[in-house]
């Protein structure tokens, strides 16, 4: 009884003293305490979880660092501009590279080395080339560059590196070591260091541009001095250079070379035989030591020689440069060289005769060719006979003419034609100051379409009166264009027109008798019976001239 009435009051008591416990407090209370014991299980089990995670690190770590040591190892070098020939700067790239390398225990598979190669221009890096294909074909695993730049400057060029990276496991280092394309961030770096190298280049490419044109516009040089001049640098009269760029002036002995070769070409002689005569006299060409059509066209074709300075193809003015020959020479030439008429020094490879290939079979129309002669024997009696060298059809095969007799015939029309009074006149070898007047017409016509064609666009003109005043300027370039046709120079002529003919004709290359014939003359040989003597008649000549020039060749004794 005793006890009960204790117990009741310390339960009494306990409930009055206890605290106010919520709802939600009394939810919580309900729920199991993690034991001491469960916490420091978990705990334990988060270690291990990071002890795990830290092992794969190393591990990878250690794997890739292992790969490192074991990788094969491309040394790419380049350097955009060696003036000098020498190679130093990519020598010094290729040491710096060794070096690297070599800390890292990597073994060298291969150099690659780009001298004098821009790596944002489209000319094509043939290293560089060769060693992607290395790459492609597994026999390299890193690219160790002294810089970024040195490898692409082209963002384009780097996202194939990064692709080839993903296919081929491919590595990249610099000589700095803060460019690489192993993980995320790495490669973000190099694209920001690609775009940075691509803006530098566009930034450099607009001052060099701005650069060339002011000294295109004061005359100055750019780059090597052309073949037939040489370099100086002016200086006072303390000995002190006065020009950062120098002057171009003739050189004693090309120059003379180009001057040969233009008065040469003036004078009918075809590109051909000038380049072969050069090349018999073992005269050095520009770089090789042979001579070549297409490089002495060239070099007759520079403005410089005239003392024009040109910039993208466009002439800006005069130049600082010592003229080889005068305007009106140049002018000359390029008239003649770029004459849309103008025909090739021969028809083929293998005309060396003055007919072959100009003859028309007038049996088809076919060209007659040339043809050696031979020993026919007969198949009824056995008895032997020699044909002369003979110009027959190639294509029908039913005409042929003895090659002597028919040459013989030609060049005796052609030189009783040109020792007349009259041939200087009438072969007049073109007016250099008609066409130059004809030239600058020309230009200053298209000049006004140009300007007509911005009003146009603008609205500044209507478009009656666009189409009628360009009706009119065409019609009027239209008439400078027959003026120019007229006056340029048909100088293979000049040498024959006037005394000397024979002597003149005798001296003169086949090609350039050939140029003569096909220019003036068109020459139908007509079929005849077998065994019959040879017969001038058969032979008919069309001369390429005027009514009244014809009159005058059939007038003449």
């Amino acid at each position: 009884m005793v006890v009960s009435v204790v117990v009741s009051m310390v339960v009494s008591v306990v409930v009055v003293h206890a605290p106010m416990v919520s709802g939600s407090d009394l939810r919580a209370e309900s729920r199991p305490a993690r034991s001491e014991t469960g916490l420091q299980d978990e705990e334990a089990g988060e270690d291990r979880e990071q002890d795990r995670h830290g092992k794969d690190q190393e591990h990878q770590r250690a794997c890739t660092e292992t790969r490192m040591l074991i990788m094969r190892a491309a040394i790419y070098t380049r350097i955009s501009e060696d003036s000098a020939g020498r190679g130093l700067g990519v020598g010094r790239q290729k040491r710096d590279c060794e070096e690297y390398a070599a800390r890292k225990g990597w073994g060298v598979a291969d150099y690659y080395t780009d001298n004098d190669v821009s790596a944002t221009r489209s000319k094509v890096r043939p290293e560089y080339e060769r060693m992607l294909a290395d790459v492609r074909g597994r026999r390299v695993d890193i690219v160790v560059v002294y810089a970024m730049d040195r490898l692409t400057r082209s963002p384009a060029e780097l996202e194939s590196l990064i692709v080839m990276a993903d296919e081929f496991g491919l590595e990249l280092a610099t000589v700095s070591g803060n460019i690489h394309i192993r993980t995320h961030e790495d490669r973000m770096m190099a694209r920001l260091m690609g775009n940075l190298a691509s803006y530098e280049t566009a930034k450099m490419s607009d001052r060099l541009k701005r650069k060339f044109l002011e000294k295109a516009e004061l005359g100055e040089p750019h780059g090597y001095s052309p073949y037939g001049y040489t370099r100086v640098q002016p200086v006072d009269s303390d000995g002190r250079r006065t020009s950062k760029i120098g002057r171009d002036v003739v050189h004693p002995e090309h120059g003379e070379v180009v001057r040969e070769a233009a008065r040469r070409t003036l004078a009918g002689e075809s590109l051909r035989s000038i380049v072969a005569d050069f090349n018999l006299r073992n005269i050095h060409g520009p770089k090789a030591a042979h001579w070549n059509s297409t490089i002495l066209r060239q070099i007759l074709l520079r403005p410089t020689n005239a003392g024009l300075r040109q910039y993208q193809g466009r002439v800006m003015g005069k130049s600082t440069t010592q003229p080889l020959y005068d305007e009106a020479t140049y002018d000359r030439l390029v008239a003649l060289l770029k004459d849309p008429a103008r025909k090739s020094n021969f028809a083929g490879s293998s005309y060396k005769y003055l007919l072959s290939g100009l003859a028309i079979c007038g049996l088809c129309g076919g060209p007659m060719r040339r043809q050696v002669g031979r020993t026919v024997v007969s198949t009824k009696t056995g008895n032997t006979k020699t044909r002369p060298p003979s110009y027959n059809c190639g294509l029908c095969f039913k005409v042929r003419r003895s090659q002597e007799s028919v040459d013989h015939l030609i060049v005796e029309l052609l030189i009783g034609r040109l020792s007349m009074d009259d041939a200087a006149t009438v072969y007049r070898t073109g007016d250099s100051a008609k066409a130059i007047e004809a030239q600058a017409s020309i230009e200053a016509i298209d000049t006004k379409l140009s300007l007509l064609s911005d009003d146009f666009a603008n609205d500044v003109i209507t478009h009656e009166q666009f189409k009628r005043t360009t009706g009119t300027l065409r019609l009027n370039r239209a008439a400078a264009e027959r003026d120019l046709d007229g006056a340029r120079p048909r100088t293979y002529l000049t040498a024959l027109a006037g005394g000397e003919v024979r002597a003149k004709w005798l001296e003169m290359p086949i090609d350039a008798q050939r140029e003569v014939v096909a220019d003036l003359l068109t020459v139908t040989i007509l079929p005849t019976g077998s065994g019959t003597r040879f017969d001038p008649d058969l032979v008919v000549v069309d001369w390429k001239t005027s009514g009244e020039l014809k009159s005058a060749v059939d007038d003449a004794p």
